[in-house]
């Protein structure tokens, strides 16, 4: 058994079915190994952003790390972005990067470039394969620190080592659920018993099924009101009635927003409070803020009255069962004021004429439709529609790059998540589509039966506003032409149609859902679309 047969055999051990890359040089022998074994499909991709994407949603889904290959150098400079917004959101993923043979290295080749030390910026580890017999050992230890860490983890190896022989070994996961301090949850309750106007903000580190159930106890059991961050979208279904959305930048609502302001009391679960929630550190709690957290960083970010770095799943199992508070019902109230207050401009929104459809009433329709499906987005004003109207009613059923804030993951990962089985929607713009548009062959030929809807403004929308406002209407690099993508989405082999007015909206939407393939719907707006966020906070 060669390296390239071992690393196969320690993949298909550990349960990974799929592996997302672009074939090269410094990969063939893994992908000629790859070709015999029968428990993992190898999905060819166009674009290393896209594979590297797709790898990092399916960990996003299942918690367990996705999968993905790129050649050296050229191939692990296009993952970086996708890699990095794994590391910045806490997502478990494996990227196996190729590299020039060994006789070549320091050499200044073709192909050659410092991609190992640039991994390791945006790795919770990096591993370098230099000897055939450690084949094995690296991939288990690599799988172990992804999933005990919740971050990307990066292992190379030289072109010239995937031939040689190996020995294959199994080595057990070592995973690590680190237990809080039986004292901080003592200091946690004391600090929470003391408010007056206590507030959850629930992460990525309850986002799961068994996170879920122990958020919705505490919640339940104390009347504690819940905001989520961007990652933490569907830790409690945004329709119950203690759900108050999502707070912070990019896709923030009033009142999740004016809640934690106010909020005397913030206990973040598998989570902390970041630039994205706190729009850059200016909108900050008033009072005492917990935070329980896997990040190691979190205390050079912000000052806590108490950081408990631990397992946030089994932190809130342990104060539900020893919390007796109860929260005052005019905090809620509160809450729930500037909660209509907000659906007012929501419903406004819907009804203002631009010329072309009206992305609001778009989305409010849309939400009607999306019950069980699991939506995909990236960056752009398009996710604030995302945010404000399509409501999220179950774990893990809302992936963004949120703490990044890169273009191109809504799609792939829409790809990935259909692979898995799952429905999915991907809400991307214009200018986000057109950087991973060439894998619609892709999902055509995977049969992934992804439903996207391109914001289609002709812009990049953001930096327009920003040019109109701010810079005096200088505008210059910020509107762009495009071409039809539901005639393009055909040419693929999938299917597409176009809204372009209200009266389109409804046949466009039933359209997109009836249809068994890759769908498209182009969603034209006018680059004027004003989209509802909390203006308060960014003034």
């Amino acid at each position: 058994m060669n390296v390239a047969e071992t690393f196969a055999k320690a993949l298909s051990d550990l349960g990974v079915k799929r592996i997302y890359g672009v074939i090269g040089t410094s990969l063939i022998d893994f992908v000629d190994a790859l070709y015999d074994c029968k428990e993992i499909k190898y999905v060819s991709c166009r674009h290393e952003q896209v594979s590297a994407s797709m790898a990092d949603a399916e960990g996003r889904i299942t918690g367990f790390p996705g999968v993905a290959i790129a050649h050296g150098s050229p191939g692990v400079l296009n993952s970086a972005i996708s890699v990095a917004n794994a590391y910045k959101d806490g997502s478990p993923m494996l990227l196996i990067g190729g590299s020039i043979s060994r006789n070549l290295k320091g050499k200044n080749p073709m192909l050659e470039a410092n991609q190992f030390e640039m991994m390791k910026q945006i790795t919770a580890k990096s591993f370098m394969v230099e000897e055939a017999k450690k084949a094995s050992r690296i991939i288990y230890e690599a799988f172990s620190v992804a999933i005990s860490k919740s971050s990307p983890v990066y292992v190379e190896i030289p072109e010239d080592l995937w031939c040689e022989e190996s020995e294959y070994e199994k080595f057990e996961l070592r995973v690590e659920r680190r237990e809080a301090p039986q004292n901080s949850i003592e200091k946690a309750l004391k600090l929470i018993e003391s408010s007056k106007k206590p507030l959850i903000l629930a992460g990525y580190g309850v986002n799961s099924e068994e996170g879920s159930k122990a958020l919705m106890e505490f919640v339940e059991k104390t009347g504690i009101p819940a905001v989520t961050t961007g990652n933490g979208r569907g830790a409690i279904d945004e329709e119950h009635e203690l759900c108050f959305g999502r707070a912070g930048f990019g896709g923030g609502s009033i009142h999740a927003d004016r809640a934690l302001k106010n909020s005397d009391c913030v206990v973040c679960l598998g989570c902390q409070l970041s630039d994205v929630t706190t729009y850059g550190f200016t909108w900050l709690p008033s009072g005492k803020v917990i935070a329980v957290t896997l990040d190691e960083e979190a205390k050079n970010k912000f000052p806590y009255d108490l950081l408990v770095h631990a397992d946030a799943v089994e932190f809130t199992k342990k104060l539900s069962e020893k919390i007796s508070y109860q929260a005052d019902k005019s905090w809620v109230e509160q809450i729930r004021a500037w909660q209509r207050e907000w659906n007012e401009m929501l419903e406004r929104f819907t009804t203002i004429e631009q010329g072309l459809a009206n992305p609001s009433l778009f989305f409010k329709k849309l939400n009607e439709r999306i019950r069980d499906y699991v939506i995909c987005a990236g960056q752009g004003m398009h996710v604030l529609y995302a945010n404000a109207y399509l409501k999220i009613r179950s774990p893990r059923s809302y992936l963004a790059t949120t703490n990044h804030g890169a273009m191109g993951f809504g799609f792939p990962a829409g790809i990935a998540v259909s692979l898995l089985g799952k429905k999915s929607l991907a809400v991307v713009g214009d200018g986000e589509f057109m950087m991973t548009i060439q894998d619609l062959e892709t999902a055509v030929r995977e049969n992934a039966r992804v439903k996207i809807v391109v914001v289609n403004d002709n812009s990049y929308r953001v930096l327009y506003f920003r040019q109109k406002f701010q810079k005096g209407g200088r505008i210059y690099g910020t509107l762009h032409g495009n071409p039809d993508f539901a005639k393009l989405a055909e040419i693929f082999g999938a299917e597409g149609t176009v809204v372009e007015k209200n009266s389109d909206i409804d046949d466009g939407i039933k359209a997109m859902f009836e249809s068994d393939k890759t769908f498209v719907l182009d969603l034209r707006v006018v680059p004027e679309a004003f989209a509802p966020f909390n203006v308060e906070a960014v003034r």
